[in-house]
């Protein structure tokens, strides 16, 4: 589809004689439609009209009341001194219509208007406002392309079709520490790593890209992703080169970075694959040749009771039932440092568990093991988790029995086991009314064999908690405590869902 003529433009007509004002505007509008065409009966309302709608071009009457279409001209030159004026006169005005020419009128119609020399007028100053539009908009946009070829984050350079270089842009003077002067005129494969062989190719009118390794001014390294690519004119001749190089230097050190680590990472992998197996051939001889010479003495321990019970010493017999339960507590120390191992290297295999029943079977075994006490167990029901239904058996047993075991001293030993919500973060609890501890050394808890209680108050080997925290973190939770001397225990652990990724 063709543009309407006069597309875009405003034009303004000022005119005195309303008959003649109302036909011209009504052969304008049909002449051309689309060009926007405003009315003024005089001089003073043309020019106030100018100031609220800035025509692109004005066809004006010379004689009229308040103010001659000559002043209004001179003003609105004043103005914008660019704008198109036609003027229409009689020959009667020849005096005034010299005065306008020697304004800058260039263009006139006589009266009687007539409307082919009007509109050839109009037409004349449209085509040149066309032009000069075009002209600007060009402008506009090779400004913005300059703005961005200098702004651009990207090192840019332009060469001449033989390949010397005419143009380089501030970010490749800030990465090269080189200034244009340098630079100029030299030929483009000369600022190149192997710039031959790329120079081969994109001579031959192909495009290049690749990553290169130069060097700054003062020696510096640094990587550039390149882009060569010839550049041909309307007829398809060729009129220059741009490279456009980005830096790269912070990615490629960062991969370096990475691809130590990853080495370093693997040599670790297999430090800990040796120790892993060193561990297990060490808890296959605490196992067998360790725990062997314990059985054997406690064996030893039982038939000398057994058989000379009654012609020892009360003093010897004493020492004996001494070694006896240091054989007994030493085998369950290996047992726990085994189990502590067992959790910490096993495979998990992980399903819906439901921890509730698990906590109703461990609370039954506990008041069975201890009927002599007085428990109150209080456990949520429905509470279910995504885990190894073998390791978080473990981490119940641990608590709830570390619960139960703390609250000793307590008429009655209360304990719950219920779900929470911390920080926004649903997780379970385990909370007792025992012997607390002072918060100043809760970081203790879970490391191994470290105690808060004296073994005379509670015994135990300080592993339970820390093997707790290792399921747990295997799992992908946390796990934390929180007490008040005399007052009770809260340990608390997290589980992530089966979707977290976990």
């Amino acid at each position: 589809m063709s543009t309407k003529p006069g597309a875009g433009f405003t034009l303004l007509y000022v005119e005195d004689e309303e008959v003649t004002r109302e036909t011209v505007l009504g052969l304008l509008a049909r002449r051309f439609p689309g060009l926007t065409i405003r009315g003024a009966e005089n001089g003073a309302k043309g020019l106030e009209l100018f100031g609220r709608i800035t025509p692109d071009l004005v066809v004006t009457d010379i004689k009229m009341p308040s103010m001659s279409g000559i002043e209004m001209s001179r003003q609105l030159l004043e103005l914008k001194p660019s704008l198109p004026v036609i003027i229409t006169s009689a020959h009667s005005d020849m005096e005034y219509l010299i005065e306008a020419i020697e304004l800058g009128v260039s263009r006139y119609v006589l009266k009687p208007i007539d409307s082919g020399k009007l509109f050839a007028a109009i037409e004349a100053c449209l085509a040149s406002l066309t032009i000069e539009r075009e002209l600007a908009a060009q402008q506009a946009f090779v400004r913005k392309l300059s703005r961005a070829v200098q702004q651009s984050p990207s090192s840019i350079v332009i060469t001449d079709p033989r390949g010397f270089i005419e143009y380089v842009n501030p970010k490749f003077v800030e990465l090269t520490e080189r200034p244009e002067s340098e630079v100029k005129g030299r030929h483009l494969a000369t600022i190149l790593q192997g710039g031959d062989a790329i120079w081969s190719s994109v001579a031959a009118g192909n495009q290049w890209h690749g990553e290169l390794t130069g060097a700054r001014k003062h020696g510096a390294p640094f990587h550039e992703a390149a882009s060569i690519s010839p550049v041909f004119d309307e007829a398809g001749a060729l009129s220059n080169f741009v490279a456009v190089l980005e830096d790269i230097t912070e990615r490629v050190q960062n991969e370096r970075e990475i691809r130590e680590l990853n080495e370093s990472l693997s040599a670790r992998a297999q430090e800990l694959e040796i120790a892993n197996r060193d561990l297990e051939g060490f808890s296959y001889t605490v196992s067998h040749d360790l725990r062997a010479p314990l059985t054997n003495i406690n064996g030893y321990c039982q038939v000398i009771l057994e058989l000379y019970g009654e012609k020892l010493e009360p003093g010897c017999k004493e020492f004996i039932d001494i070694i006896f339960n240091e054989t007994v507590n030493m085998n369950q120390l290996i047992r726990t440092l085994l189990e502590f191992s067992r959790v910490s290297r096993s495979e998990l295999s992980k399903q819906p568990v439901d921890l509730s029943d698990m906590a109703l079977l461990i609370a039954a075994a506990q008041q069975l093991a201890e009927p002599g006490r007085r428990f109150s167990f209080s456990i949520a029901p429905d509470l279910t988790a995504y885990g190894d239904p073998d390791l978080l058996k473990v981490v119940l047993q641990n608590l709830i029995s570390n619960a139960c075991k703390y609250s000793a001293q307590k008429d009655e030993a209360r304990i719950e086991f219920l779900k929470t919500e911390v920080d926004g973060t649903e997780a379970f609890v385990v909370r007792d009314n025992g012997a607390g501890f002072n918060m100043v050394y809760a970081g203790k808890l879970f490391s191994p064999f470290q105690r808060l209680h004296s073994d005379r108050e509670f015994k135990g080997f300080g592993v339970g908690l820390a093997t707790v925290q290792r399921i747990v973190q295997r799992h992908g939770g946390r796990v934390w405590a929180e007490g008040e001397v005399d007052k009770g225990a809260s340990f608390f652990f997290t589980l992530p869902a089966p979707d977290s990724g976990t």
